[in-house]
């Protein structure tokens, strides 16, 4: 009897499926939420409207062109970064009024825009310039993009593929899941086949 357990403890290991825990989907899931909510957060602060004015011949006004952005922006550094060091303003600053060439017509009281390359990634229309924040305001997305960050880097550690036992003693073979050959759960068949046999033909001659 000893010999059967001990048979059907080793195919138990090696039929072990290698799967996620039964609570990790509901984690992710939670995980994901809280990070959409913070960007969310983020793009409603950032995407603010600002109020033009009609321009007229006596306005001094800067024209950016070819509009008021380059497309594409870099992913912030969530866990770093502070948006009240990267602002720009200096390009706006020179002129008491801003426009660019898809706005025609219309300007903006400089000192009410800005740039920002850390916020620059949550901008939803290229078309607009952007509020120039306020102090709380910055402090409250440094807040949400910690946040951000804190929640994606326990989302990628629950994410991390679970090493086979052949990987922990490779550390070359890196983080790819390798799935459990049909040979093992054939052999481990075969192996109980033969530990019943034994043990049944066994018990009939004492």
């Amino acid at each position: 009897m000893g010999i059967l357990l001990l048979a059907l403890g080793a195919t138990s290991t090696l039929g072990a499926p290698q799967t996620l825990d039964v609570n990790k989907d509901g984690e992710m899931a939670a995980l994901k939420s809280e990070i959409e909510q913070a960007m969310t957060a983020v793009r409603t602060i950032v995407n603010q409207p600002v109020a033009a004015v009609r321009r007229t011949r006596e306005m001094r006004v800067g024209t950016f062109a070819p509009g008021w952005f380059h497309e594409g922006a870099a992913k912030p550094d969530f866990n770093t970064v502070d948006i009240r060091q990267t602002r720009d303003t200096a390009g706006y600053d020179k002129h008491p009024y801003v426009t660019s060439d898809l706005n025609p017509g219309l300007a903006w009281v400089s000192r009410t825009v800005e740039f920002n390359p850390a916020t620059k990634y949550f901008y939803t229309n290229y078309s607009l310039p952007k509020k120039r924040l306020t102090e709380a305001e910055m402090v409250e997305i440094n807040r949400l993009y910690r946040i951000i960050g804190q929640k994606e880097t326990s989302l990628a550690e629950l994410t991390r593929p679970i090493l086979t036992e052949e990987e922990l003693e490779d550390p070359e073979a890196g983080w790819t899941l390798k799935p459990i050959p049909k040979e093992r759960y054939i052999l481990a068949g075969v192996a109980i086949a033969v530990v019943l046999g034994v043990y049944f033909v066994s018990r009939r001659t004492r």
